[in-house]
Order: C-alpha cells, then structure tokens, then sequence
C-alpha cells in the first residue's frame, strides 16, 4: 500500500512542482520495483501471484516506453480528461503516469493504457492488461485473506 501511495505522491505532488515531471520516469519504476521484494515473499496467496504479473508487465511497458507508461491518443480523447490539443507526442500526461505516444511509436503496444473504462467523467480511465492482473489479484487477495482469517477464528467452520 505506501508503494501506491508513494506513486500518488510522485503523479500528483512531484509533477506539480516546476521541473518535478523529469524525475517521474525514474522514480515511478523504482516504485514499482520497491514491490516486488513483498509480493514474491506472498506468493502462497493466490492474488499476490495476479499482482505480481501485473506489476511485471506495466514495468516492462514503463521501462520499454522511457520510464513512463505510453497511452494512445484515442484513449486519452476517449477520457477526456486532459484536451489532446494541449499534449506533444511522447510528453507526460499531467495528472498521471502516462507518456503520450501515438500507437507507432509505443514500444510494447499490447501492454499500454489502452483499454478505456466507459464510466462517466471525471472516473475514466485507459488501463492495461497489468492494470487489470494487479486489480483482479487485489480482490483474489482480500478473498484469501478473509477466508484464512475466517478459518483460524472458526466462524467458516459454523
């Protein structure tokens, strides 16, 4: 959780901050990379496995892509969130942790923000597959949790 917290901090707070946007594809992946170390340590937990696949591919999108993670520009026109004409290509995206990259010159494609959640403004979003994998292996997680705790206090056994 304080690695996820930490991205926040750098996507919403370091960003912000004249110059701050240059550090972020350095930062963020060491966010990531910060863990890996926890996640292979839980890996008797079915969800720690999701997540950590997830956390590999949206690394490699990262790393492949300068340190941030490339997002088409249909998608980020798709979310609305920030004008398409206010963007360069390869330019992060303010507000997150993205670079936009016209689909060419994405490297690893597959692996991008380039699913978008059809939900109402201001909650859209392009996600990746590794998105996907980490929030899956979230809810598989808290699943295992609660039915380990249930089955050592006895109340799954009643």
């Amino acid at each position: 959780m304080s690695a996820f917290a930490i991205q926040i901090a750098l996507v919403q707070g370091l960003a912000a901050v004249p110059g701050g946007s240059h550090w972020l594809p350095f930062l963020l992946p060491a966010a990531h990379l910060l863990l890996i170390p926890f996640l292979v340590r839980n890996l008797s937990f079915w969800g720690m496995r999701s997540i950590l696949v997830g956390l590999v591919l949206n690394l490699t999108a990262m790393l492949a892509n300068g340190g941030l993670m490339p997002v088409e520009p249909s998608a980020v026109q798709a979310v609305g969130k920030v004008p398409l004409s206010e963007l360069q290509p390869g330019e992060h995206i303010p507000g997150t942790k993205n670079r936009l990259l016209p689909a060419g010159d994405a490297r690893a494609p597959l692996l991008s923000d380039r699913f978008v959640i059809p939900v109402p403004e201001p909650f859209g979003a392009a996600v990746s597959i590794g998105d996907v994998l980490v929030a899956g292996g979230v809810v598989i997680v808290y699943a295992e949790v609660v039915g380990r705790r249930g089955a050592t206090t006895g109340i799954a056994n009643e």
